[in-house]
């Protein structure tokens, strides 16, 4: 019927149905995005940041390649050229993390010549938090161990080292300004492990346990706890806190 085919304009003019529904749908049809030229080295860079983010927001769940590519404005092949699969992104974040945890805490104690251990341990406990637990990244190592998709080798084993290494030489080098025997090295390493294990079990189950305390509607309670730690391990640090070196 010709009430199907064409339509009269407020001028009077006829036109053709069809015509009409094109122009509409030129007009309703999104513009462009814009490509963004970026060196392979700031591609990795940004669809990181957005993994990152979207993990510290989601959890491991919300590490999607199609809503990453999204988010930073590219396909989802980009996102594969440059990391080949989602465990390559998966592991590439971890690895940067970890990096980034070994760079806080090595600047910590690395820091003001004046500050003992035992000052520098409030900021240790609370950069492990930080990259542990309010990152995601504990939660995304306990999925990947869960799901039998960890990593080559363990990424945050040459850390752990280093930094128990650095930490033993503070202790050392304090208990020689007060001529005392070195602390116990093994007692470095347990602290160190006291710090991962906490900052890892509160990023797993901490709001759980929180709760279960009293402190489900407290939501300074972490940084608090936080704050305690770090006090009462850095008086532990000091000579008068540790067990002498058994050596």
């Amino acid at each position: 019927m010709m009430g199907l085919s064409i339509l009269k304009s407020g001028m009077g003019q006829i036109e053709p149905m069809s015509k009409i529904l094109e122009e509409l749908a030129v007009e309703s049809k999104p513009a462009p995005t814009k490509r963004i030229r970026r060196s392979a080295e700031e591609s990795r860079r940004v669809i990181l940041d957005a993994a990152a983010k979207r993990l510290a927001e989601q959890g491991p769940e919300g590490i999607r390649l199609q809503d990453i590519a999204r988010d930073v404005g590219i396909s989802h092949p980009a996102i594969l050229h440059h990391f080949e699969s989602r465990a390559g992104l998966v592991n590439a974040l971890v690895d940067r993390t970890t990096s980034q945890l070994r760079e806080k805490l090595l600047g910590v104690l690395d820091g003001e010549d004046d500050q003992t251990i035992g000052a520098q341990m409030p900021s240790l406990v609370n950069n492990t938090f930080e990259a542990l637990s309010d990152q995601g990244t504990a939660k995304l190592l306990s999925w990947m161990l869960l799901t039998d998709s960890s990593p080559e080798g363990n990424p945050t084993t040459g850390v752990m080292t280093e930094i128990a290494d650095r930490g033993h030489a503070a202790r050392c080098k304090l208990a020689d300004s007060e001529n005392l025997p070195h602390p116990d090295r093994e007692e470095t390493m347990f602290l160190v492990l006291l710090i991962a294990n906490t900052a890892f079990g509160e990023a797993v189950v901490g709001d759980y346990f929180y709760e279960a305390c009293g402190f489900g509607d407290d939501p300074d309670a972490p940084h608090r706890f936080r704050k305690w730690l770090g006090e009462m391990l850095g008086a532990y640090s000091l000579p008068d806190g540790f067990t002498a070196d058994k050596g």
